[in-house]
């Protein structure tokens, strides 16, 4: 059975160091039999599709149109699977369903809300337990804050041993540590 990891991130481009570092991981997850799913546009979601579809892997863009001013008219040309949602909570739900790990970019508030509405959700126990791994270090300073705030649920508690908030994601400095945790977790 493939798996699917969603990536979070910005819309935007990042720098050229960093956008490298995404297209390969694309291509690494790939080649571990992991689909990749995004929001299906540019910057981060094309980045890391390109890397994916490099590599012959299976990719998945769930798209979202209703802006008040769009920026995009269509899916990137790396998508396999256009999924169009119909509202910005419906796109993120999709995600969160269909993914059994994500990864976190450097992003915006799009990418904070998206990482927010998987830690509420892990948090609460409305989902079982997947790992979130955020790829380097733009989002510490953002996450302090939960390293007192306890895990409410109690089969996360009892049955996978978390028992604070900052103990749901695992912070990683690079791409090849990022496939590793995945690889542990056999995500990929």
């Amino acid at each position: 059975m493939i798996k699917t990891v969603c990536i979070f991130g910005s819309y935007k481009d990042l720098s050229k160091k960093e956008k490298a570092e995404v297209i390969r991981l694309g291509k690494l997850l790939a080649e571990n039999g992991a689909s990749v799913i995004s929001g299906g546009f540019g910057g981060t979601m094309e980045d890391i599709s390109r890397g994916a579809k490099s590599a012959g892997g299976k990719t998945i863009g769930v798209t979202w149109y209703k802006w008040e001013k769009p920026i995009y008219s269509k899916a990137n040309a790396f998508i396999d699977e256009e999924i169009v949602a119909e509202t910005l909570f419906e796109r993120i739900d999709i995600m969160l369903k269909k993914a059994g790990a994500f990864i976190v970019l450097p992003g915006g508030t799009g990418t904070l809300l998206e990482l927010s509405v998987v830690l509420e959700h892990l948090n609460k126990g409305l989902i079982n337990p997947k790992p979130v791994i955020m790829l380097g270090d733009f989002w510490k300073p953002a996450l302090n804050c939960l390293k007192k705030e306890p895990v409410l649920s109690e089969k996360t508690k009892n049955k996978y041993k978390i028992s604070c908030c900052d103990e749901l994601v695992t912070f990683v400095k690079d791409v090849d540590e990022c496939v590793k945790r995945l690889k542990i977790a056999n995500v990929c």
